[in-house]
């Protein structure tokens, strides 16, 4: 396991709840350079999909890592989120998630610890091609 992802698992099963968007940059804290309570700062209105089931915390979250990282470009970016979007069912929004992971009988956490991992790993996958 990568030392992004056993950040995040670090992350979600300490006391406190980090949601999706913040266990995502929470996790590259030294790669970007910011302080831990800044990131929970900027993470804290993009979780439940910016707290109205929008784009997922964890996807929003993996894009601003990405820029903080200097991969701006549209084909890398537009990548990382077809990569995602492809991986479930052509959604990336935070109800439309949840939903598909409910009609399944898959358990929330469980999904949102997935969609953290995925999206951290695709970010890592995305720099180191670089």
């Amino acid at each position: 396991m990568n030392k992004h992802l056993e950040k995040a698992k670090e992350l979600r099963e300490g006391a406190v709840h980090y949601n999706c968007a913040q266990s995502v940059l929470l996790s590259f804290a030294d790669d970007l350079g910011m302080s831990e309570k800044d990131l929970i700062g900027i993470g804290s209105n993009f979780g439940g999909g910016m707290k109205c089931g929008g784009t997922c915390g964890a996807i929003a979250a993996g894009l601003m890592v990405l820029g903080a990282l200097g991969v701006e470009s549209p084909q890398e970016v537009g990548k990382f989120r077809r990569t995602i979007a492809d991986n479930h069912e052509g959604c990336t929004d935070c109800k439309d998630l949840l939903r598909i992971n409910a009609q399944k009988g898959g358990d929330r956490e469980e999904h949102c610890d997935r969609m953290i991992c995925e999206a951290i790993e695709l970010v890592d996958k995305l720099v180191c091609s670089k």
